[in-house]
């Protein structure tokens, strides 16, 4: 299991957002609470600003807490360390936290927050492909990044859905990732890629123009451990406001939620900083389309329900991931969000404007 923190970097953040009227009221530093908020990556992206951009632009601290941000290697790492409480707020794969909780019901973990409303796990294939429907690809090689790939399941269902044996009128062949599987699709040695959606966006800065197929179900959420939160409900209310100016500041503001990576994390290398800029612009706006959007007035930020969860376990029987369906109600809560949705979305808008 890999740990890896970032820090509590939000005092000069929150001193320059106070500056600019964000801040309701003052908070003083030495009553915050303090809650480590971790990702599921083992490197952390420009599209992860929703999680780390409260820390630089005092976001969290605006609303009452301190955050320390880091990452794990994968979903289930990261939920083990909230398990352990460890880390207080994590964001993982809804299907990770179905799973956990199927095995060990009362593993203390609570999802209270979605985040990715889209399906991370799609298929694309060219956009000039003659390929233009699912059922299309009957007799086709697929690319996916390994034989255990997550995307695989839903992929899966996509091709049954679609009329088709998965087994039998597909192929699958690993490809890797980025430049690797790029050049399996480019070269005719793939017809159809079936990565997650971050990846996709980065082929599309190589040059190839996609066209995407998907499955409608949401995809991560953020998770609370159980404990820590029936303690303390206004610090995780307060992390999650923050996650939600993240992702309303990211949407409206990518080159500035660029910036603040790079800041943090480091810019990368072997590119030039117009083509590093235009690659995780593009990277962040394709992943920010799953979020909700920072226009919606109709879906409150974070909200779920037990639909949702239900339709993810049929999912999941159907493909053999579970032998059985939990309680939904056991796996979510959504306590916090009439309380998340009192955050002052008009005066984030305003700053990301101005960024």
């Amino acid at each position: 299991m890999t740990r890896r923190g970032f820090g509590r970097m939000a005092g000069a953040g929150a001193l320059v957002a106070a500056g600019q009227g964000v801040l309701a009221r003052p908070v003083a530093a030495q009553t915050l609470p303090k809650l480590k908020v971790w990702g599921a990556s083992a490197t952390v992206e420009a599209y992860h600003g929703f999680l780390f951009l409260g820390i630089p632009l005092g976001f969290y601290r605006e609303q009452g807490v301190e955050v320390e941000f880091g990452t794990a290697a994968g979903s289930s790492a990261t939920l083990q360390l909230v398990a352990a409480g460890q880390v207080q707020l994590g964001y993982v794969g809804m299907e990770v936290v179905a799973l956990a909780k199927a095995r060990n019901p009362t593993l203390p973990v609570t999802a209270v927050y979605l985040q990715d409303r889209g399906n991370i796990y799609e298929l694309v294939v060219p956009e000039d492909s003659a390929i233009r429907s699912v059922a299309d690809l009957k007799g086709k090689t697929i690319g996916v990044a390994n034989l255990a790939s997550g995307a695989i399941p839903s992929l899966r269902a996509m091709l049954a859905e679609a009329g088709l044996n998965p087994a039998n009128d597909v192929s699958l062949v690993p490809v890797g990732n980025g430049a690797a599987a790029a050049t399996a699709l480019r070269g005719g040695r793939v017809q159809a890629l079936s990565l997650f959606r971050a990846q996709h966006a980065l082929i599309e800065t190589l040059g190839i123009s996609l066209r995407y197929f998907q499955r409608e179900q949401p995809s991560a959420v953020v998770i609370a451990n159980s404990t820590f939160l029936r303690q303390n409900p206004a610090a995780v209310t307060g992390a999650l406001r923050g996650i939600a100016a993240g992702s309303i500041f990211a949407q409206l503001a990518p080159e500035a939620t660029v910036r603040q990576h790079w800041t943090m994390f480091g810019r990368p290398t072997g590119l030039s900083e117009e083509e590093a800029m235009s690659r995780a612009r593009h990277v962040l706006s394709r992943s920010a389309e799953l979020w909700r959007r920072w226009d919606d007035a109709a879906t409150p930020w974070g909200a779920m329900d037990a639909g949702m969860w239900d339709r993810l376990q049929a999912f999941m029987v159907q493909q053999q991931l579970t032998e059985r369906v939990i309680d939904s109600a056991t796996l979510f809560s959504t306590e916090l969000i009439p309380a998340v949705n009192q955050l002052d979305a008009a005066a984030i808008e305003r700053r990301a404007r101005g960024a």
